[in-house]
């Protein structure tokens, strides 16, 4: 039985002709095909049949949207996520422009980029620590005796 070249030696036994991975040294297929008229080689050759005919359309198919739509974060949530892209953002463009780096893609929304970032960049961390300690969810837990 001839092998092709780029199939190491110590690999061959468990690829056929086809690079199917085969189960042992016997030659036989991992998982063996339906046989004709079964359940499941109808369901594979009608799966096979869909996708072939929706190729190069643009019907909705399965998985492309959610089934239902994820709710819309609180606005804690969006504030807080809001100010970590700015604060993000901020910190590439000071870095980058060091190391020579281009400046991110991202833009967080203006009011995050030009007020709320720069202001919370001026508070001391004394004043940045109550208020992360104030606003995080959890409550009751201490830190330092």
């Amino acid at each position: 039985m001839s092998h092709e070249p780029e199939i190491p030696e110590h690999l061959r036994e468990y690829f056929g002709h086809d690079k199917v991975a085969l189960f042992g040294s016997g030659g036989l297929p991992a998982a063996p095909p339906a046989p004709p008229g079964s359940p499941a080689r109808r369901q594979g050759e009608a799966a096979l049949a869909d996708a072939l005919s929706k190729v190069g359309s643009t019907q909705p198919r399965p998985g492309m949207a959610p089934a239902a739509r994820p709710p819309r974060p609180a606005l804690p949530r969006r504030m807080r996520s809001g100010s970590e892209q700015a604060l993000l953002e901020i910190s590439m463009r000071r870095l980058g422009r060091r190391a020579g780096a281009r400046p991110p893609h991202a833009e967080s929304p203006w009011l995050f980029r030009a007020v709320i970032a720069p202001v919370y960049r001026l508070i001391p961390w004394g004043v940045k620590k109550r208020i992360v300690t104030m606003t995080s969810g959890v409550k009751g837990w201490r830190t330092s005796r």
